[in-house]
């Protein structure tokens, strides 16, 4: 018996026992009250009774109409949940093929998304994003056409070279160098040409004169080839790429592969001159960041050094090289000189500090006509820089540019790059002139400083006499103390541990610092001595009428007066020290024998630690 028809049998065994407990005791006291002669024990007998009737009447009442709906409610439920129950396995039998097929939708659908390839910084150039496109179009290639080989080779007309780019194959003779020589094979053809060719029956022993890309035998038989240009007139241009299809059978491919590789090469076209918008984008972005950082770095220090360095680190980043020279006039030699030289690798190159021929190199004729040259340097016979240059490997293959430095139509040097393998573009060489047209203006600036400089005296910082006017003075007063034979000390004073004066208290303090002893300096000297800013940090002294004895003492003085003063500078107080060197003059001393022998003292002692004065 199902378990809700078990508990509504059970109800009269359990529930009718409370009823019949409460009826008998009824029962009993209405016949209590029958037989008793107590009006109050009457009253109260059947008073009792009749309640416990009536309580026993309740509970059986009560109790069935509970079982009874409860257990029609319970058998409704039970059905209704049957039904339910049915009505879901119908319809799942019935979506059940709905959702396999949506599932199996879904799964033919991800075969066609590709998954996100990890973010980095290589694969956001536009070159890195045109060569995953490129593979992709070479494998649907392959796949549509059932080839052996797809490969696409790109066709320099100036090295007189293919250049392979890119290849889906299934052999694993491809040959590993990237440059084949263009020759008489089927792909040099196609690209020298410009025109399309298939070849359907090749035999084993022209094969390895016909496919060059292989290093051994294929037994291809088959083969076809599609020239792919830049622009859409065929006719007014020369193709830059070649596309290349082959297979182990023979009479593989017909018109339709023509049709079907005529669009893949529209595609590779229509990829590339996107590609090339976005490098050239690319490119002037980078360029235009280099000539920032450029200005930046040459407006914080306007020094030829700090110019030229500034320049070849910018240029390192934008251009692919291997040698990166400067070439600067030198007022000492009256001649053009190559101030710096960076190369990539080890190869044998020329050397920094060497003189230009002007009137016989390519780098002399750049800098006389202010023009760019640029050289091929496989079949060159040229001189570049010098007659000593023979044995510089770096000048034997690739190519060659040097661009000089123009401002209001004078010429202020030139940059020299060279690269082993390949030639530079019109992108390369206007990016160089680029910036090269941001430092010229700067090396005219430092020229027309160093004219004012010669006819100035006294320096604008320190209030010394320039160094170019003690010099002058420097050879009078050797004359003068020849001539009367009198005694002449030359003094140099030099502060010590500038680089850690400046770390400490930056170039304001180094400045402060060299300023309060120009001011000792000139308050410790006779009206008649010369004091001048012989450098940055060091000044030079002629003390007349003085041997260097005498000048050992005044010297001490002055470096204990200097030590044990105290600078002041944007709220922070520090003390410096100053070496000093002292060489007298003998009769007939030239000048740079004098200075030479007060520079040798003066680097022994701050070599020995500096705070000192020395004597030579």
């Amino acid at each position: 018996m199902p378990e809700k028809q078990q508990g509504i049998a059970r109800f009269p065994q359990h529930k009718s026992l409370a009823a019949g407990v409460l009826a008998v005791c009824g029962v009993l006291l209405v016949f209590l009250g029958v037989w008793s002669k107590v009006p109050i024990t009457i009253a109260f007998a059947f008073g009792i009774g009749a309640l416990l009737f009536y309580a026993a009447y309740e509970v059986y009442r009560s109790k069935a109409q509970k079982i009874i709906p409860n257990a029609a409610d319970k058998k409704f439920e039970e059905i209704e949940d049957e039904l339910y129950s049915k009505q879901i396995t119908e319809l799942a039998e019935v979506t059940a093929p709905v959702q396999q097929q949506k599932h199996q939708r879904h799964m033919q659908a991800a075969d066609f998304v590709e998954e996100s390839p990890k973010i980095t910084m290589s694969n956001l150039e536009p070159q890195s994003e045109f060569n995953n496109l490129l593979l992709k179009v070479l494998r649907a290639v392959k796949e549509v056409c059932f080839a052996h080989t797809v490969a696409f080779f790109w066709v320099n007309q100036e090295s007189r070279h293919l250049v392979t780019e890119a290849k889906v194959t299934d052999s694993e003779s491809f040959i590993s160098e990237r440059k084949i020589a263009l020759s008489n094979d089927v792909v040099s053809r196609i690209g020298l040409r410009g025109q399309p060719e298939v070849i359907n029956d090749i035999s084993s022993d022209s094969e390895r004169d016909i496919l060059r890309y292989y290093k051994s035998l294929q037994s291809v038989r088959s083969f076809i080839g599609v020239p792919v240009f830049y622009v859409n007139d065929v006719s007014a241009a020369s193709p830059i790429a070649v596309l290349v299809l082959d297979s182990k059978a023979q009479d593989a491919f017909g018109e339709e592969t023509f049709s079907i590789l005529a669009h893949f090469s529209k595609l590779i076209s229509a990829m590339l001159i996107s590609h090339t918008e976005k490098f050239d984008l690319f490119a002037d972005v980078k360029l235009i960041e280099a000539n920032s950082r450029l200005k930046n770095k040459i407006n914080a220090q306007p020094s030829v050094s700090v110019v030229v360095n500034s320049l070849t680190e910018e240029l390192e980043n934008i251009l692919q090289w291997d040698s990166i020279s400067v070439i600067l006039f030198d007022e000492s030699q009256h001649s053009w000189v190559i101030a710096t030289v960076k190369t990539r690798g080890t190869d044998k190159f020329i050397s920094a500090k060497q003189l230009i021929d002007v009137h016989g190199s390519v780098v002399g004729r750049s800098l006389l006509t202010n023009t760019v040259q640029q050289v091929p340097l496989a079949d060159n016979t040229q001189t570049i820089f010098h007659s000593g240059e023979a044995g510089s490997e770096l000048l034997k293959q690739g190519s060659l540019v040097v661009v000089p430095f123009t401002s209001n139509g004078k010429c202020f040097g030139a940059v020299v790059a060279s690269h082993r393998t390949i030639a530079f573009s019109k992108k390369d060489i206007s990016s160089i002139q680029f910036l090269a047209s941001t430092v010229a203006p700067e090396f005219e600036i430092i020229e027309l400083n160093s004219i004012v400089d010669e006819h100035v005296v006294i320096d604008d910082q320190t209030g010394t006499f320039t160094r170019k006017f003690f010099l002058s003075r420097l050879d009078e007063e050797l004359e003068r103390s020849t001539d009367r034979e009198e005694d002449l000390s030359l003094v140099f004073v030099s502060l010590s541990n500038v680089a850690d004066i400046e770390m400490r208290y930056g170039p304001e303090g180094k400045d402060a610092a060299v300023v309060s002893v120009a001011h000792q300096l000139r308050s410790s000297v006779r009206p008649y001595d010369i004091v001048a800013r012989f450098d940055d940090s060091t000044f030079g002294l002629i003390l007349a009428d003085t041997i260097a004895n005498d000048a050992f003492l005044w010297a001490e003085k002055l470096r204990t007066a200097i030590s044990s003063s105290i600078i002041t500078h944007d709220k922070k107080s520090y003390s410096v020290s100053v070496t000093i060197g002292i060489s007298g003059a003998t009769a007939s001393i030239k000048r740079d024998e004098l200075i030479k022998n007060v520079t040798h003292v003066l680097d022994q002692a701050l070599r020995s630690g500096g705070n000192t004065v020395r004597v030579f």
